[in-house]
């Protein structure tokens, strides 16, 4: 029950609230209740969606109670434009440990060729440090591309850390992470490095 409502608030925060008619504050928090009278949902309680995020080891939500009422927000992932965010900037290499993006083994030959593109979303999204950090590393992957921060920061590539320390990126002008900045890429299971050519 619980993982419905994860899955359903996940999508409704990062993407949905506006289509549905939720209204959405600057900073993406959107009224609890407001939520839950939603027919997909309204089988669930304020408790419900509280026992949501105090289980949730990603950090993927807050909750903050504004002018009286619960209101909440996704902390990342969104495809929504929010007009302001609580996303601390990284402007030195040494504000960030290793930053990696897990991806799967058959989008390799695509990413080498075209980089890490946001697609949708409003950033590209990374782990700090090795994988298996709480947040920001899909469970899925089976490949890890670790970004020459340094590099990337020179160039003027924008990077941040969102509440839950995940890495995001919008990219360049044209929403990717280019080739140039992949430091390496590696088999996640065996550590056998991927060729960058």
């Amino acid at each position: 029950m619980s993982d419905r409502l994860s899955h359903f608030l996940a999508r409704i925060l990062r993407h949905d609230a506006r289509q549905k008619g939720l209204e959405v504050s600057p900073e993406g928090y959107v009224d609890v209740e407001e939520i839950l009278n939603l027919h997909e949902v309204n089988t669930f309680t304020k408790e419900d969606v509280r026992t949501v995020v105090h289980k949730d080891r990603k950090g993927r939500f807050k909750l903050q109670t504004i002018s009286g009422e619960l209101k909440i927000k996704a902390t990342q992932g969104h495809t929504m434009k929010l007009s302001a965010n609580d996303l601390t900037p990284i402007n030195h290499y040494s504000e960030a440990r290793v930053v990696l993006h897990g991806t799967r083994k058959c989008n390799w030959e695509s990413i080498k060729e075209k980089g890490l593109s946001r697609q949708k979303r409003t950033h590209i999204h990374f782990a700090q440090g090795e994988h298996g950090q709480k947040s920001g590393f899909p469970p899925y992957c089976d490949i890890a591309i670790e970004i020459d921060l340094r590099r990337a920061l020179d160039d003027g590539i924008k990077f941040y850390k969102s509440e839950n320390e995940v890495i995001l990126s919008p990219g360049n002008a044209s929403g990717c992470i280019p080739k140039k900045y992949f430091k390496k890429a590696y088999h996640i299971r065996t550590r056998d490095d991927l060729s960058l050519e």
